[in-house]
This record gives structure tokens, sequence and C-alpha cells, in this order.
């Protein structure tokens, strides 16, 4: 029998991966990703996660994605599951109910996407198109977590609900956890006393851990594997090389390049979330790829310091460090309930000085949660994470 020695084994291997990569060059030609990649232009798309509850798909969540590739950056926008929409001629209230009405008329994955993906730029008033999604439902979620080893998360408080009928058992005690593809879907699923708020900050907890999982070489190697995912579970107008092409932009992503936001609005008595428009318009005048690259306030920013910990006089120290640090810090004080974690919230789009604030503090995790009426720039609540002496 012929046998490769090590130079011929070489050449092979060689060989192999410039047929690989001709072919890739060949076929992303003709993808859109590639292209909107290659100009540096904006790519927006829908992220919808689907349950089937009473006989019936609904969109359980909604993540509205913007990368930029020019500047490698991402933004995440979650809409709440309950964001009132109410289209005239529509019986509809909430916004997850749109998917479940537009599948009943045709019976059509892709028809129900298209018009969840309508629905939602009409919510965020015309100011973005969504071109591009991704339906995947509990079993493919499940499967892919499975797919990419599992995924690291830290829970601070306990965390149990039953549900008989939709045969639903959650419970986790604090602490820090590698979660399968099952445990991950009853953690993203889980609401809790902080309604249906709490349950979005936990999954941008969770799928920025997950996004961490695609710098792994190894996740370019199970790609087949995540295509017959794609084939069964996923529901998208992408085609294999969009979404090739889409993995590999996500494996040079860095963390500090993704900002996780949410749609601004308050809750009303029916539990519904109904949207700030006025605060919808900054967020996405202050985000979008277009403007990222504006040049931050720096330290001129209006900051708030609380104290979530058990630990006395910490806002007052943490003030103390920032101010001599040139931020302008307004107020500060006791806030009313302990936390474990300390959150970092930029209200008025500026990242990069509330991750500075994190990188002062060593520690805090970032999000941006715009609201531009509230007078002050970055909000600071010091959780028992918060070591400062």
């Amino acid at each position: 029998m012929f046998k490769l020695n090590n130079l011929n084994k070489d050449r092979l291997i060689l060989l192999i991966i410039v047929i690989i990569v001709a072919f890739s060059i060949f076929f992303s030609i003709k993808s859109p990703i590639a292209k909107l990649v290659r100009s540096g232009q904006p790519i927006n798309g829908l992220i919808i996660g689907t349950d089937w509850v009473d006989y019936a798909r609904h969109s359980d969540t909604l993540v509205f994605v913007d990368y930029d590739p020019h500047n490698r950056f991402l933004n995440i926008v979650s809409v709440p599951r309950d964001t009132h929409f109410s289209p005239e001629g529509l019986h509809l209230s909430r916004i997850n109910e749109v998917y479940a009405y537009n599948y009943r008329i045709k019976k059509d994955d892709h028809y129900a996407c298209t018009q969840v993906c309508r629905a939602v730029e009409e919510l965020f008033g015309g100011r973005v198109n969504i071109p591009f999604y991704i339906q995947i439902n509990y079993s493919g979620f499940k499967r892919f977590i499975d797919l990419i080893g599992g995924v690291d998360i830290e829970i601070e408080e306990a965390m149990n609900y039953d549900d008989g009928a939709q045969n639903l058992h959650i419970h986790f005690e604090p602490g820090k956890y590698h979660l399968d593809g099952a445990r991950a879907l009853e953690f993203v699923r889980y609401r809790g006393k902080s309604g249906d708020l709490g349950r979005v900050s936990r999954q941008q907890r969770f799928l920025k851990s997950a996004l961490a999982k695609f710098r792994s070489p190894m996740l370019i190697a199970r790609f087949p594997q995540i295509t017959r995912i794609i084939f069964t579970d996923v529901k998208t107008n992408l085609s294999f090389w969009d979404m090739l092409v889409c993995t590999m932009e996500l494996k040079d992503l860095r963390m500090n390049d993704i900002r996780l936001a949410q749609l601004p609005g308050t809750p009303r008595k029916d539990l519904l979330w109904e949207v700030d428009e006025e605060n919808c318009a900054g967020l996405f005048d202050k985000i979008l790829c277009s403007t990222m690259a504006a040049p931050t306030q720096g330290p001129k920013l209006r900051i708030e310091v609380w104290n979530a910990s058990s630990k006395g006089k910490l806002a007052e120290k943490v003030t103390w460090i920032l101010r001599n640090q040139g931020f302008d810090v307004v107020n500060y004080g006791s806030y009313a309930t302990r936390q474990k974690r300390t959150l970092i919230k930029d209200l008025t789009g500026d990242l990069r000085s509330a991750q500075r604030i994190a990188s002062i503090i060593a520690c805090g995790e970032v999000v941006t949660r715009y609201d531009d009426k509230r007078y002050v720039d970055i909000s600071v609540t010091l959780g028992e994470d918060c070591n400062i002496k």
C-alpha cells in the first residue's frame, strides 16, 4: 500500500487548504454578507427565538444586531417580549404576538420572520432596515450550545420556577455554572421577580459569554455540524457562505467591542413595555455604526454612584477615586437593595467611558440603557464584587 511521507502529507494538507480557500472566495462573491463586509457597510439582522405554547409559535426572544465590519463593533439591542405593539387593523398588543399571527396565516416560518422584521423596523421608528434574520427554536438552541461546548455563567440569586403545563422546571442556586444546552435554555427562559427586564439582562450576559466561544478555532472545525443544525432547527435567509463569513468575523471580535443595549421604554400598569420614542431615537442616533466612531465625552460626563453592597462608605470611596480621575460625580449614596455584581449603565451612548470606569474600579458589567432624560450620563451601582479599599 502506498504511504505518504511527511513532505507529501504537508503538500496534501496545503492543497486541501488552497482548495477550500479558493472555493470560499468563489462562493463568497455571491454572498450579500461578504459584500457588505468587504465594503465596510453595516450589517443589520434580527435573532428570533421561538417557543411552541398552546399550539402556536411565539417569538419568545427578539434581539436586533447591528455589526460594523470596518470597526469590528457589534451592537446588540434586546426587545422585551412584552413591548407594546398594536398596529392599526390588527388585534395585537405585544411584539411577541407578531410571529404567531403571521405564522397562522401562511404556516410559513420565513414569512413570519419577514413580518417580524418589518414590525421591529416600525417599532424602531423606521430608523433601521433589517434585511436578515435567524429564527431558532428551543431544540436548535440546546443542540447549538452543546456543540460549542456549553457556556460559563455566574448566577447571583436563587432561580426557582415550576410550570407543570409546560413541563418546565427551573432550579438554580447562586454560584458559577457551566451550562449545557438544556440547562442554558432554562437559564435564558427564567423571568423571576424582575420580570422581562431581568430576563433580558440575563440573556444578554449569556449571549456575550456564548459569543466568546466564537474565538475558538475549534468552532470553525465544527462548522459542518453547525450547518446540520441550521438545516433542521433554524430558519434564516442567510446562505451557507453568509453564515461562514459571519462566523469568521465573530472569531476576531473583541469582547469590549460589543454593546449590550435594550429598547428604551417604561413599564405600564398592564405589564406591557411602552417604547419611549424620544429615547429610542437618541439610542439609534448614538449607537448605529455610522456614528460609533464619534469622540467620547471623556471625564466631562456626569456620574452617579450607588452602594448596593454591605461594605460601608464604598460609594464615597469610589466617588473620590473617580473625581481624582477627572469625572464629575454629581450624586452618590446607598442603594435600596443589595446586589452581588457591580453594574455600570451607560445612559447616553458613551460606552467607552463606562468601560473606562469599569477598568478604574476593576469590576463591573457594562451595559447601555439609554435614557437622556436622567441628566446623568453614567450610573454606577456597586455590588459585593467591588473590592475598593
